[in-house]
């Protein structure tokens, strides 16, 4: 308790500096406001947990375990110790079916071998207390705000843009936004076909630069019109290696395009890639996923009606350190059918719910997605879709977890991704294969490091 009232104590004292004197942010009211640094954290998650403990109070986060080496990118499990509480699986799923997504429950009944290990809930998260900082001036401020039809977002800085959010697209400007560092990362795609054979589809290294969170970068000018700006570069298959993906997020959807630009090693030459977008199937990764399907959403949010319905309790990946410590067989952690159960961790968590229907006159493989995005990082942990014969076609669960030296989130875009159509599923960016590693809290990339024109000398082929 005195280590809650301590935590609670310090983020209401963040908050009272940004309040004093300032007026109410259009969108939220006084009483909303004095909730941030009280009941809530700055960037919106509810600190208190349920009475009966199932789920804990938020205390602040966890620090690196003993002998962490960040430069190793290997990051040790913090709750070695932790055991199951109990598992969920087809002979009991109607008993947990209110905590359940459709798709895990539809995973159960295919796949008798498939079972949820449900671990102690841990709100390991923590959050920078400049970017905590940052959350409360958005919070406040009137013109942090998005876009008339929600696609942009303008006014908001360094931080989560809307703590507490209004509507869909305020929710999904919340995880397209969530706090992470400037990393590089060395990763692999597996896929599982029907009949359970497995394939690398692909290994590489990719950089990320955040210049949203970048303080010494001017908001919505220069690099700071876009909040991300990931560089892949393909290392296998030997045929494909120097291959590279540059890709630019906007922050102001409404008026300025994602940028996309592809280098092919044989050819020599980068060309730009709009096509990169949407319902793309992502040819790197052999086709199994979309490109608004990275980080489980990116990109445009113009095609679909965002609406929040919601919080609630649902069983989740979380904390999945001890997976991505494995390297080497495939088979350790990929099965015929799905993930190893026993190298996978759910926990219960306190989710947003969004549910995504396409505008009139949107073309998209999906007729509605659902997403689960976690209250501590504002991550999305998981999403389903339905195609337009209303079947179940898409599961992704993200293994994604946070990161314990810096704050925020590392290895964001892991995924299981499920396509239920085909039977078949693919492990994206994991640290499996040999050479694998996640750095994180790296410096801010210069304008010159993430330009298109430097691919060409990037190239290791």
């Amino acid at each position: 308790m005195k280590v809650q009232q301590k935590i609670i104590g310090a983020v209401a004292a963040c908050a009272a500096h940004f309040l004093l004197g300032a007026a109410a942010n259009a969108a939220l009211s006084e009483a909303e406001l004095s909730q941030l640094g009280t009941t809530l954290t700055p960037w919106g998650a509810e600190i208190a947990g349920t009475p009966d403990g199932s789920y804990p109070a938020y205390t602040g986060g966890i620090k690196p375990p003993p002998g962490f080496d960040q430069k190793s990118g290997m990051w040790p499990d913090p709750y070695p110790d932790d055991k199951p509480l109990f598992s969920i699986d087809a002979t009991n799923m109607e008993q947990y079916k209110d905590r359940l997504m459709e798709a895990q429950m539809e995973l159960m009944r295919r796949y008798p071998t498939f079972r949820m290990d449900i671990y102690p809930t841990r709100r390991s998260a923590w959050i920078p207390e400049r970017i905590a900082n940052n959350s409360l001036a958005n919070a406040r401020n009137p013109e942090c705000k998005t876009s008339a039809n929600g696609v942009g977002v303008y006014g908001c800085w360094g931080g989560t843009p809307f703590p507490i959010p209004k509507n869909g697209y305020e929710a999904m400007w919340n995880h397209l936004l969530f706090y992470t560092t400037p990393g590089e990362f060395n990763s692999s795609a597996f896929l599982v076909n029907a009949n359970g054979a497995t394939t690398m589809l692909l290994q590489t290294e990719t950089i990320g630069d955040y210049p949203y969170f970048n303080p010494k970068q001017k908001p919505y000018e220069g690099a700071g019109i876009y909040y991300l700006r990931p560089l892949s570069t393909t290392i296998q298959p030997t045929r494909e290696a120097g291959t590279q993906t540059l890709l630019w997020y906007a922050l102001r959807y409404d008026i300025d395009d994602q940028r996309a630009w592809s280098y092919q090693a044989g050819q020599r030459r980068v060309r730009l890639a709009p096509e990169f977008a949407y319902d793309t199937p992502v040819a790197q990764m052999g086709g199994v996923m979309f490109f608004d399907e990275i980080n489980l959403f990116a990109g445009r949010m113009d095609r679909f009606d965002f609406k929040l319905t919601g919080k609630k309790f649902m069983y989740m990946p979380y904390n999945n350190y001890r997976m991505h410590l494995l390297r080497g067989e495939p088979s350790q952690l990929l099965g015929p059918n799905h993930f190893q159960p026993d190298k996978m961790r759910y926990e219960l968590r306190r989710v947003w719910e969004v549910e995504a229907t396409p505008v009139p006159g949107a073309r998209h493989m999906a007729k509605k997605k659902r997403f689960y995005l976690d209250e501590d990082t504002w991550l999305a942990l998981a999403y389903e879709g339905w195609d337009h014969s209303d079947k179940l076609f898409r599961l992704l669960l993200s293994n994604g977890l946070p990161d314990y030296a810096n704050g925020g989130v590392i290895v964001g875009s892991s995924a299981q991704v499920y396509d239920f159509s085909k039977g078949q599923y693919a492990g994206v960016q994991l640290m499996l294969a040999k050479g694998g590693y996640a750095r994180y809290g790296m410096d801010f990339l210069s304008d010159a490091e993430m330009a298109p024109a430097r691919m060409g000398s990037r190239g290791i082929r």
